[in-house]
């Protein structure tokens, strides 16, 4: 039996905060690694996840703190192998996470393998492996070679792992097919603290709710989407998909998933047979589910089927109301799609997040005017304004890599394409007259839009059983303080997190 760390790094954004409403934040569970987890012991394999994210919040942003129960942790669990999962927004995080575990080994005399894994792993193996301290990373999926690698497989022999000298990396063996992957163990985390209810998901109302993922990898191609670069299409089954909710509903009193594919409407047979099952076993009844999905991916026949099976809320990445934008994107969606779409929500009064790209290489201020016009005909009632990087797994990232925009020596580069709301400006729009389109639109979705006569009739829908927001008699809030709250929903990459300064 070899006993395996999983470490989530904390997100930088918690540093310091000693405070936190979370009922006002929303943050997505270490799904990847609670499925490599419950895999090794499904293999007879010992397994403890480290999540750096909630320690740091429940240790009120004190980093020392944080790293200093990675230390307990290494000692009392005395790993044989050591993996870190995360985006290159946690470069220096895990730089600080990887030191200080190497540290707590040396204090024991402890040699474990350090092995990385995830989108920044697999798009920079090398560079993981020599600026961060890993012996080895990861590149693809990790399921199949993480379980080799702890029943005694060298690591140059797994298929995937890339080490200090490996001239042509391969990429990890895919498990086919999906279904064969178990249930992921939300026992290995504090899954409550990720279930906590929130207004974050949807503002109308509270919702609790895990996630769940109906396959891997996305038959669309944008450019500036990194949902590619781990995996090649292919899904669970609907009877899979149905038991795991009401596993999920049983083991952990569950009564809501949500589901973080980049779009769920890449098999729509799927859809119609997980709804159509969902009804036939009144799971619907016990739990609704949320996800995301493109406009040119619904009809209203859909949505009403989708309704009925239990779910309340969709995500749209409508990005533009530009046609030009959109194709520079490679989202092969007509513009028209995106108000069908929204209109079919509003006719039907479906819950709904639009998401808005501003900033896209190539994006004009007539474009960016073409996004104005879609929000104002539209009035979405939830809205998300994202200013553009590119991130790294992306084609974006590629190209503007090798054109030299995006310098990779600098480490500091990392957090810079990796935070969702960024400074620079990529678009064809002076900075200044960009920086103040992007204001405007912040003003139109968070505080216009928000207050429209329009948007009044979505707070009525809460279903019978949810906890709806009770009105408060207080001062108005200021427009800027609409917008800064406002901002922890937006939902292109990563959604920011809401955080709450102590004095």
């Amino acid at each position: 039996m070899t006993k395996v760390m999983l470490v989530q790094p904390w997100n930088y954004h918690d540093e310091g905060v000693r405070e936190h409403d979370l009922s006002r934040q929303w943050r997505n569970g270490p799904y990847s690694l609670l499925l490599l987890g419950t895999q090794l012991r499904q293999h007879g394999h010992d397994v403890r996840i480290v999540d750096m994210i909630r320690d740091l919040v429940v240790l009120k942003g004190d980093v020392d703190g944080c790293l200093h129960t990675l230390r307990q942790q290494i000692h009392e669990f005395k790993p044989d192998i050591i993996g870190f999962g995360f985006f290159s927004i946690h470069y220096f995080e895990v730089k600080k996470a990887v030191a200080a575990a190497r540290a707590a080994c040396a204090e024991i005399g402890l040699k474990p393998i350090f092995i990385a894994g995830g989108i920044h792993a697999s798009t920079e193996p090398q560079k993981t492996i020599s600026e961060l301290g890993f012996d080895f990373s990861f590149k693809g999926e990790a399921d199949l070679g993480i379980v080799e690698l702890a029943d005694g497989a060298a690591p140059i022999t797994v298929r995937g792992v890339v080490g200090k000298t490996s001239l042509m990396p391969s990429v990890g063996d895919e498990v086919k097919p999906l279904d064969d992957l178990p249930f992921p163990d939300w026992s290995l985390c504090d899954y409550k603290f990720y279930a906590h209810p929130t207004y974050a998901r949807m503002s109308i109302r509270k919702t609790s709710s895990l996630d769940m993922i109906m396959g891997r990898g996305c038959v669309y191609k944008c450019a500036f989407c990194a949902y590619n670069a781990l995996s090649a299409v292919r899904f669970y089954t609907a009877e899979y998909l149905v038991e795991q909710m009401e596993y999920m509903h049983k083991a952990f009193g569950n009564t809501a998933v949500y589901f973080t594919d980049s779009t769920i409407g890449n098999n729509r047979k799927l859809i119609r047979a997980m709804c159509e099952l969902m009804l036939q076993r009144g799971t619907q009844n016990r739990v609704e589910w949320y996800a995301n999905i493109r406009p040119n991916q619904v009809s209203e026949d859909s949505l009403k089927l989708m309704w009925a099976a239990g779910c309340r809320y969709l995500f749209y990445g409508f990005e533009s109301g530009s046609q030009r934008v959109l194709d520079l994107m490679v989202k092969k969606c007509p513009v028209e799609a995106n108000y069908e779409a929204a209109e079919l929500h509003n006719k039907l009064q479906f819950p709904y997040h639009a998401s808005m790209l501003l900033g896209y290489p190539g994006e004009r201020e007539e474009d960016i005017e073409a996004s104005f016009e879609f929000l104002r005909r539209t009035q979405p009632p939830s809205i998300g304004v994202n200013w553009y990087v590119p991130l790294p797994g992306s084609p974006d990232y590629d190209k503007l890599r090798s054109e030299g925009v995006i310098n990779t020596e600098d480490p500091e580069e990392w957090r810079r394409i990796g935070e969702v709301n960024n400074c620079r400006v990529y678009a064809d729009v002076p900075e200044e007259k960009f920086r103040q389109l992007f204001k405007q639109m912040e003003r139109l979705a968070y505080v216009e839009i928000a207050r429209s006569p329009s948007r009044a009739a979505w707070g009525c829908i809460s279903p019978p059983q949810s906890e709806a927001p009770q009105p408060e008699a207080q001062v108005e809030p200021s427009t800027e303080a609409l917008v800064e709250a406002a901002r922890s929903r937006a939902t292109y990459g990563t959604t920011p997190i809401e955080l709450k300064q102590s004095a």
